[in-house]
């Protein structure tokens, strides 16, 4: 089983504690998904630019080890963090099947605790998350303190959040009927979510709020937007039977991704740790 740093199963946040008890059926209920196959591909183009062959990675709310696997494979070592130990148990047996097991390695670990690990001295090239797990934190100063230990100057992590304002899921919520759904991402505070019938809180902060969250220690270089005219997966399962009407629109997002990065399902954040 995976290692545990600072996770008491008695009071794992309540994000955490939903995740890890869909963990045994993740991969099989949001796999399928062709918007979120599209949306990860964006961000994996991210990553593979950003981060080197041979380097060694930290991954943050890492789930069931998707991206961390398809990085390993292509030559990068990679640190999955989570506060699910079920997600990370999925890590760990996809890692082995697939012979990867030197270059994927898992910590639980909650990103409320990420200071805690961080002071243990391990350090890494650049880190990474993906699909939101930060909106899911009340306060991102554990993050941005933790990340600030276990990077060196000029270091890059790559976090993708989720965008303040998608007109693709306001469409498609208005379409449901649902008002209030289709604008939660102007919500300022908490907006109530629930998965496997666990109930928790997600916020949806500005890229900007972000930026100001993780300064001075890291600078953002680029905001990216991903998934722009790629529906969110709001619209599943209904968008995964139009694949080719789903491949021009992420065909029409490569050239979007800049100029309506706030208006992404998501938004990637590339920041770069300063000398501070």
């Amino acid at each position: 089983m995976p290692d545990v740093v600072g996770v008491d199963p008695a009071s794992q946040p309540r994000a955490v504690s939903a995740f890890d008890a869909i963990a045994h059926q993740f991969d099989e209920r949001y796999g399928a998904w062709a918007s979120v196959a599209a949306q990860r591909r964006a961000v994996r183009r991210e990553l593979l630019r950003a981060f080197p062959a041979g380097a060694s990675l930290l991954e943050l709310g890492g789930g069931t080890g998707v991206d961390a696997l398809f990085l390993a494979e292509r030559g990068r070592r990679v640190l999955v963090t989570d506060g699910a130990p079920a997600m990370l148990a999925r890590v760990e047996a996809k890692a082995a099947a697939a012979g990867l097991a030197d270059r994927v390695r898992t910590r639980c670990v909650t990103l409320e605790s990420l200071e805690s690990f961080a002071a243990e001295g391990a350090t890494f090239d650049g880190a990474f998350s993906n699909f939101a797990a930060l909106n899911c934190v009340e306060d991102l100063s554990p993050v941005a303190h933790g990340l600030a230990r276990v990077l060196p100057a000029g270091a890059h992590a790559l976090l993708v959040v989720f965008g303040p304002l998608a007109p693709g899921e306001v469409v498609v919520q208005l379409a449901r009927g649902d008002a209030r759904a289709a604008f939660r991402r102007l919500a300022r505070g908490p907006v109530p979510a629930r998965l496997a019938g666990r109930s928790f809180t997600v916020r949806y902060p500005s890229p900007r709020a972000i930026a100001r969250a993780f300064s001075p220690s890291f600078r953002l270089e680029r905001t990216r937007g991903i998934g722009v005219f790629v529906p969110p997966s709001a619209a599943e399962p209904a968008i995964s039977r139009y694949p080719r009407a789903l491949a021009l629109l992420e065909a029409i997002d490569r050239a979007a991704t800049i100029p309506l990065a706030w208006l992404g399902d998501h938004a990637l954040l590339d920041f770069q740790r300063t000398a501070a």
